[in-house]
């Protein structure tokens, strides 16, 4: 299963990739959940996050069309859950170099029942390789048993209410059991290489070799 490892300030070089990925999230999180969200005319879900050059982590087919994605940002700048979710967490601010937040996890209705696991194993194995050692973000009640059914159950650190209905902060810890748990969970070969990010200047050289 293909992973894509991007950095906003990168995503220029996969344009169809960046706009599936956008006009899902828009699809899913606004047309289907009915989230308060902005869509642009072609109906790609963009906020503000976006702009502060998050890492995206993307699985695909084998075609390199998008099946799932999620949003990591270091928590020692803006987040979601400081700017607007503080109250889960008691005022507390989560700010650490050692806990990444998560935030747009979905997978599209056309992918297997194996994207959600890998995703979030190709996040948690390069969590574990960068030292960091949490993650923590805010989703619906419902989504920690779907986090769990993949093998990888959060521990609820906050409970409230949006217009959306019951909403949680959650914190994942990041291990090498998990990630083995993870790897086994999403079917993949126990040789699978670690997801690198994609470095524009090594796409380069590689070209020209």
């Amino acid at each position: 299963m293909p992973f894509t490892m991007i950095h906003g300030e990168d995503l220029a070089a996969f344009p169809q990739l960046r706009d599936e990925m956008f006009r899902e999230r828009g699809s899913i999180f606004k047309d289907r959940l009915g989230w308060s969200l902005r869509t642009d005319a072609a109906g790609r879900e963009m906020d503000e996050y976006d702009g502060m050059n998050p890492l995206y982590n993307i699985v695909t087919d084998e075609a390199g069309r998008h099946l799932g994605s999620t949003r990591l940002m270091p928590t020692t700048g803006r987040t979601m859950i400081a700017d607007h979710f503080a109250e889960l967490t008691d005022g507390v601010p989560v700010s650490s170099a050692a806990i990444w937040e998560v935030t747009r996890f979905f997978v599209s209705p056309k992918a297997g029942r194996r994207a959600a696991p890998a995703l979030m194993w190709a996040g948690c194995d390069l969590a574990l390789r960068a030292g960091v050692d949490f993650y923590v973000g805010v989703t619906g009640a419902h989504m920690v048993r779907v986090f769990s059914a993949c093998g990888w159950t959060p521990e609820v650190i906050g409970r409230g209410t949006s217009a959306e209905g019951e909403i949680v902060a959650c914190l994942w810890e990041v291990s090498k059991a998990q990630v083995e748990t993870l790897r086994i969970r999403a079917a993949l070969p126990a040789d699978c290489s670690p997801v690198e990010i994609f470095r524009p200047a090594a796409a380069s050289a590689a070209l020209a070799a």
